[in-house]
């Protein structure tokens, strides 16, 4: 049985598979291998794809597209008399992709990686499970866009030390991630986006311009007549490629209107949009503690990085030449069928290792000092936080003889607790004692998988806990999960090996006087922040450096013994 990547993108999805040491593409029946995420209706029944996308012209009000940017809200499209939501069309797109998936492999899909943007949150992810789910499909992991793409980066360039930054501009998302590989592991640092900007922003940006210059209202234009505008706006754009100058034509209501439209028109209407992607740049190097200096390599991800404006503004940002690996569109599913090697343990790949970060903060509802009929979130994970993460935290009543404390949970960076998403929540009991003398320990744990291990504890040792998973987990799977929750509440510093190399600063501490003992405890420092900072490649640089530190006191010791001794010797000999 199979085990595939699938790249379920905005305006078209992709699927991959490893052979050979390489990845390969998974094509239909006449031989495409791009699948647009396009479902239609007709009294027949269902078109999806190919098929759907054709007839979107002409049937605009029967065609849906571009659902995947509403995923994991409650907006509904009306489909031949009926209600279907973002989650139902996408489970259309998996279930055509699985069967040509089957045909195309002569074999059923055992596995399926599916790969969403950066910025998706928990029911967000919940919902493309639940898709794949509904389509026949069991999903071991997601995992996040940019770092498909920088797994397939990996295996263009080499195994060389870099610093990356994924730009990952597809039809409707826009995905940042700071990225540093090393040693065979590819480590997310930071990622920033946003869930409703992509290439469609251009076309839209295109079509209002249209509207401006010929004086039109859009909202005035037929479903037709705006589904052929659009059309005809990502086609100019893409013109704009290989031609100095395009020009738009349209009829509508009986009036011939036309616009003109080069390369520095179309950047000049798309500044608003260049605007909001420098102020997620800025997120990301802020949230990675970096600057543009230290990055090697801009690699460029998505179909809508293909356009020139697009370069020509990254340039002009970052001074940067950027890095296209072949076709843009097929970059993240390189990435994705990479992943499904390093499941089935392809040989030249199984040892790689790929990171991810907590896209938002995790955290709980607490009352407010000075409102207090409003909760605000404490956080205890921050986002960007690499996984697995844990944080332990103790919080105290709010009231006189509190009896019990509801522990809500939370996603999400809003100041007070309504503006999040809300996850879950953990009731335990406390002793009844005046405001703040009563107690509970909060201890979140994430793992990469995405799913949130939250345990409770009262001051009498009483534990309540529950776990929380952007997928439905069986009994079997609940005992599994919380198993490897409690290796993963460990923290570096806490973990044997570590413990031994910090008791080895501590006895040089103990032994030394004056210039040293003041440079050991600068050593001692460093070494608890290196492993608390929650970066692998700082980990492991802090843990090689004290080694090797460690190992050059204990020669320099055994040095001193020996001379020390021989003096020793040769005093008595004089005697």
């Amino acid at each position: 049985m199979a085990v595939i990547g699938i790249d379920l993108g905005t305006t078209n999805s992709l699927a991959s598979y490893w052979k050979d040491n390489a990845v390969q593409f998974i094509h239909d029946e006449k031989g495409t291998v791009l699948f647009p995420s396009v479902v239609g209706y007709t009294q027949e029944g269902f078109l999806v794809g190919s098929a759907a996308k054709k007839r979107q012209l002409t049937h605009a009000q029967d065609t849906i597209a571009s659902f995947k940017c509403f995923m994991g809200t409650a907006k509904e499209y009306v489909l031949g008399g009926k209600l279907y939501t973002p989650m139902e069309l996408s489970a259309m797109v998996l279930e055509q992709i699985k069967k040509n998936a089957e045909y195309f492999l002569k074999e059923p899909i055992e596995e399926t990686i599916i790969t969403v943007p950066a910025y998706f949150n928990d029911k967000q992810r919940s919902d493309t499970k639940k898709a794949a789910q509904i389509a026949g499909l069991r999903v071991e992991r997601l995992i996040n866009e940019p770092s498909a793409a920088a797994l397939a980066y990996w295996m263009n360039s080499g195994p060389e030390d870099k610093t990356l930054l994924i730009f990952d501009f597809g039809g409707g998302t826009l995905d940042l991630s700071y990225v540093e590989c090393f040693d065979n592991v590819i480590e997310i640092v930071a990622v920033a986006g946003d869930n409703h900007l992509g290439g469609n922003d251009i076309d839209k940006a295109i079509l209002n311009y249209f509207c401006s210059e010929n004086e039109l209202e859009l909202e005035m234009m037929s479903i037709e007549e705006v589904a052929i505008l659009s059309k005809m706006a990502e086609e100019a754009k893409c013109a704009l490629a290989s031609k100095s100058e395009v020009c738009i034509e349209l009829e509508v209501g009986g009036k011939l209107c036309r616009i003109a439209l080069d390369e520095e028109i179309l950047f000049t209407i798309c500044m608003p949009l260049f605007a909001k992607i420098k102020q997620l740049f800025l997120h990301l190097l802020e949230d990675a503690a970096s600057r543009v200096s230290r990055i090697d390599d801009l690699v460029m991800v998505g179909g809508s990085s293909k356009l020139g404006i697009v370069k020509r503004f990254l340039c002009e940002l970052l001074g940067k030449e950027p890095i296209v690996l072949g076709d843009t569109d097929r970059v993240v599913a390189m990435g994705a069928g990479m992943y499904a090697g390093i499941r089935q343990r392809g040989e030249t790949i199984k040892d790689m290792l790929l990171t991810d970060v907590c896209p938002f903060t995790l955290g709980i509802g607490v009352i407010e000092r000075f409102v207090r009929d409003q909760n605000i979130l404490s956080p205890m994970i921050e986002r960007n936080s690499t996984l697995p993460a844990s944080c332990k935290k103790r919080f105290v009543t709010s009231y006189d003889f509190q009896k019990e404390i509801l522990v809500k949970i939370y996603q999400g960076e809003e100041y007070y607790v309504q503006d999040n998403v809300f996850l879950g929540e953990v009731l335990i009991e406390v002793v009844p004692k005046p405001a703040g003398q009563a107690w509970i320990d909060v201890q979140f744990t994430y793992d990469i998988n995405g799913i949130l291990h939250v345990l409770v504890i009262n001051e009498l040792g009483e534990k309540k806990q529950v776990l929380l998973a952007n997928q439905s987990l069986s009994e079997e799977e609940l005992v599994k999960y919380t198993k490897q929750m409690e290796k993963i509440m460990l923290p570096p510093i806490l973990q044997p090996e570590n413990q031994k190399i910090l008791a080895c600063f501590l006895e040089w501490y103990e032994t030394s006087t004056g210039i040293r003992r003041e440079q050991i405890a600068q050593k001692i420092g460093w070494f608890t922040a290196g492993l608390n900072s929650g970066r692998k490649k700082t980990v492991k640089e802090t843990i090689d450096m004290a080694t090797m530190w460690l190992n050059t006191i204990e020669k320099n010791k055994e040095m001193q013994e020996e001379l020390l001794f021989d003096g020793e010797l040769k005093e008595e000999e004089d005697i």
